[in-house]
Formats: structure tokens, sequence, C-alpha cells
């Protein structure tokens, strides 16, 4: 019951502090009664990061914003999904022409969220009964404005989430902004190993680790979560950031998923954000957006035999395994293949008839935070670039392994049936015994090595975390993408309707969103293009 209490309080504790505002505070109001505590609006931030993935902001738990969701507007340019076939009027998601009206909820939702965890941090400093709340705030805040640096370079960080004390903030460079979140996860893990049990007040809190685990365990996911954020900081940055330290606590990495459950069940309001967004409703109504999209031919590449053999992620990936129709992004021709109800991902047949297993597990699944296959590919890199103790190989290996085991859970967070995701994995390498991008150890180069470790994290990314494919592409060109005009649909993820101009016909970035120029017009940099304005770290 404490669960479904807290999700109640995510909608609850989000509106009463975020929704009479912009992201900072510009419509404060002063009739407005504080609400909230630490204890309570730690679990529904918790949360609103994990659903933001989907698009469900913390005013409108149950909306349908799919412009608000990170994965799905990666997944789109990254080449996860495509428009399906007999479905008009795409606009800039096939032109790549954004407006700053476009994916705008990505930044206001994300300062909106901001807002609540820095309630918890300003509320805890100092507090030693708090200690371990202000850590797991400092960790999700460090979490959000690394993704908003992502798709926005400079942004406001250092006089940002102030309130009515600045309500128009100046724009800190990217690069600065990553030094400081990689210090903020410095922060969070100094004050986690100085409380390294978790009290009850936390465990209440916590809707990512402290089901299933003992207090301890607990708190040395926190720092594991913490140290690999900054790792992905620090490799994304490569030698563009003069980090403050570049050494990881010994506690290491994140070895598991990170998933969040405060209470998903089958109800309106209390749905998995990604069952409830592109599957079905709590009513058990499919929903009409998920039918409209169908993965691409160069997605699909990578498991039916065209570039790797992956049969056993594809069956459970994808509702007819290597036989879904497919389409690449933009093509409105006859050929284009068609979109299923309630979409081209569900295994199963209705709401109370499905597999539960793949990405679209249940109504009642916890939400990825983190996954693990993408801790091990980020530490296989680590290792590779001398940052990470350990051999490249292994990593590499156990990262391919958990994005089966990941694929392989059901609604429970248990195996299903029958289900091996270490036999499959070397049975999978095996099947490609000839491809580096299977098999690391045949890599000629370490650039071959990279190219292995980020197409593997393209596949066990797709359609959980696109923004991560999006990021992991732009920052280092692969996995491979031929974009040449007249490349193949199975070379390419390139819309056939671009407008881009740039020489590889693709965007770099957002713009910013419209309430931008609108609330903070005299800070916000004017001279932004989306065709030829790369964030710090792109390649």
């Amino acid at each position: 019951m404490k669960k479904i209490f807290v999700l109640f309080l995510t909608g609850i504790v989000g509106f009463s502090i975020s929704s009479c505002k912009k992201y900072l505070d510009v419509n404060s109001n002063p009739n407005q009664a504080t609400a909230g505590t630490p204890e309570l609006v730690l679990p529904a931030a918790i949360t609103s990061v994990a659903n933001q993935t989907w698009g469900v902001s913390p005013s409108t738990p149950t909306g349908n914003a799919l412009g608000q969701s990170y994965n799905f507007y990666g997944s789109q340019v990254a080449g996860y999904l495509a428009n399906g076939g007999g479905v008009s009027g795409w606009g800039a998601i096939i032109s790549y022409n954004y407006s700053s009206t476009d994916q705008q909820g990505l930044w206001n939702v994300s300062y909106d969220i901001a807002t609540d965890i820095q309630y918890v941090i300003n509320n805890t400093e100092g507090k030693p009964e708090y200690a371990q709340h202000n850590a797991a705030a400092k960790v999700l805040k460090a979490y959000v404005f690394q993704r908003l640096v992502d798709q926005y370079g400079d942004i406001p960080y250092s006089q940002a989430l102030k309130g009515v004390e600045n309500v128009t903030p100046a724009y800190d460079k990217a690069a600065d902004v990553y030094k400081a979140l990689a210090d903020l996860c410095d922060a969070s893990i100094a004050a986690f190993k100085a409380n390294p049990t978790a009290t009850t007040p936390f465990r209440t809190s916590d809707v990512m680790f402290a089901s299933g685990t003992t207090n301890d365990a607990e708190i040395t996911r926190w720092i594991q979560l913490a140290n690999t954020i900054k790792l992905r900081l620090i490799l994304r940055a490569g030698d563009k950031v003069a980090f403050t330290n570049k050494t990881f606590d010994p506690a290491g990495f994140l070895t598991e998923d990170a998933l969040v459950n405060p209470g998903f069940v089958k109800g309106n309001g209390k749905q998995n954000p990604g069952w409830n967004m592109f599957t079905y409703s709590f009513a058990g109504a499919a929903i009409g957006a998920g039918a409209q999209y169908v993965p691409t031919p160069f997605v699909m590449g990578f498991y039916d035999g065209k570039k790797l053999t992956d049969a056993a992620r594809a069956n459970v990936t994808y509702s007819k395994g290597l036989e879904t129709p497919t389409n690449q992004l933009g093509s409105q021709l006859s050929t284009a293949g068609r979109g299923v109800v309630p979409n081209s991902w569900f295994k199963g047949t209705s709401a109370t008839s499905y597999e539960s297993v793949g990405i679209f597990k249940g109504p009642d699944a916890a939400q990825p935070f983190f996954l693990a296959a993408d801790s091990y590919l980020l530490q296989a890199e680590g290792a590779l670039k001398g940052l990470v103790a350990g051999n490249v190989k292994d990593y590499f290996d156990l990262g391919i392994q958990q994005s089966f085991k990941y694929l392989y859970k059901n609604s429970t967070g248990a195996l299903g049936a029958g289900r091996t995701p270490d036999v499959d994995a070397r049975a999978y390498q095996a099947a490609n015994a000839n491809s580096y991008l299977a098999n690391i150890n045949l890599a000629a180069s370490p650039e071959q090595q990279l190219e292995a470790i980020i197409t593997q994290k393209y596949i066990a990314l797709n359609l959980i975390f696109g923004d991560e494919a999006w990021n992991e592409y732009r920052r280092t060109g692969y996995p491979r993408n031929n974009t040449a005009v007249g490349a193949s649909a199975v070379e390419t993820f390139i819309s056939t309707e671009t407008e881009s101009t740039a020489p590889d016909r693709l965007p770099t970035r957002l713009l910013y969103p419209s309430t931008e120029f609108t609330y903070n017009s005299a800070n916000v940099p004017s001279d932004i293009n989306k065709y030829s304005t790369k964030i710090f770290w792109a390649k």
C-alpha cells in the first residue's frame, strides 16, 4: 500500500509544488501553500525523472504527451522507429525542420522536475537526518541536467532553480555544466559513504533501490549509480572538459538494472508510463499513437542477418519478431510497413493477454532508469580508454548478457520461465562468430572496439533509451550509418524527407523552446542552427 500511496503523491506533490510556475518559478503564486517534505517530494521526483523517458510530467501524470519524451524523440531521429504506411502529416518528425515548439516539453518538464529536486536539496542540506535524501537528490540533478545539456548545449544551471530570486538566469557553458555535474556526483558519493546504512525514512522514500535489498546494499547501489553517471559524463566529454576528479569510488558501477516502481498497477494514473503511453489505457483500450509507428529496416538489420543475426532478441522486442513490418523514416510509398494495434513492439493480443517480456512488460512493470547493459558497455569503453580497471572483452560480453536479461525479465523483475540470458548471449555471439560487432576480440583496432561497444549499446537501448542512442551516435558516428544520397534503408536511418543542410543530412540538436524567448529572451543564445550548431562533445 505504501508504494501505491507514493505513486499518488507523484501527481499531488508534483502538482502542488510545480504546476503554478514555469521552469524557473516565473509565475510563482504567493497565495499557494507550500506542500511536501523531503520524504514526500523525493519519491515523486525519482518517479518523475524515470517517467520522463516516456513523457509523463509531474503535473500531468496520466498525460499522453509524447513531445515530452526523451525516448520517443531519440528513437525517431536515431533510427529505432519510423512513420507507418498510410499515415500522413508527420511534419518535423520526418523533415528535421525543427522549430522552437518542437519537443519543447523536454526542456520545460525537465526544469519542472529539477525544481522539485532542488527543493529536496535546499531543505536537506546540512541536516544529518536527511543526508541520504540530499545525496540521492544530487544524483537525480546530475541525471536531469546531463539530459538537458545533451539536447540543448548551453543551459541555465548555476543561476537556475532559484525561483523569484532570479527569473532570468544566465546560461552556463555546456562543458562547465558537465564539470559541475561530475562534482555533484562526487558530493553525493561522499555523503552516502558518510551515511552507509539506509535509514528508515530514506528507505520509505527510495522507490528505486529500497525494494529487495538490505540497507547497506541500497546505499551501495546509489553510489554505483552516481559512479556510472559520472563515467558517462567523462566518456562523453572526452578531453573537452577539465574534470576535477576522473577517478571512481571503489564501490564500482551498476551491475543490475536501476528500475523505478512506486507501485505501478493497472489503474487510472497508476500504470507504467510506457505501457500507458504506447500500449493500453487502464480501461483496456488500445492507445492509437502506437499503431502509427513501425521499426526501421536499419535497426531490423541488426537482428535479421543483414548486419547481424539475433532472432532471440528480435522475438522478445518485436510483435512479430523478424517478420514485423518496417519502413524507412519519411517514406510514404505503398511498400511502407503498416503499424499494428497497439504497437509493433507489444508481445501479446490484448490488454490482458501478453507475454510480459521485451519493452512493454505490463502496466505494473518498473520503469527503467539506467540499464545494467549500458553500465557494462560504459565500463568497456572506460577500460578501452584507461579510465576503468578490467578487461574490455569481459565488460563487453557482460553488456550483451545484461541486454538479454533485461528483455527476458517479466513485470515482476524475474526471468520468464525457460529464459537463459547468459546461454542465449553466448549463442548470439557464436551465430555471429566472424563479426567484431558481436565478438570484440576480433576487432583489429581500438576504433573497431569502440564501434563494437557503441553498436551493442544501440541494440541494448532499442526503444528503451532512444535519446542515449542518439547521443552516442552524434558523439561517435556509430552504429555505422551511410549518409550518402541513395543509400539503402538497411544502410541508413536518415529520413527520406530530410531538409537538413548538414553534410550528413541529419539535425545536430534541438532549438531552445519558445518559452525561453518569452521569459528569458535577454539570455537565451540567438545564434543557434539546428543543422550546424553541435553539442560540445559531438563528433
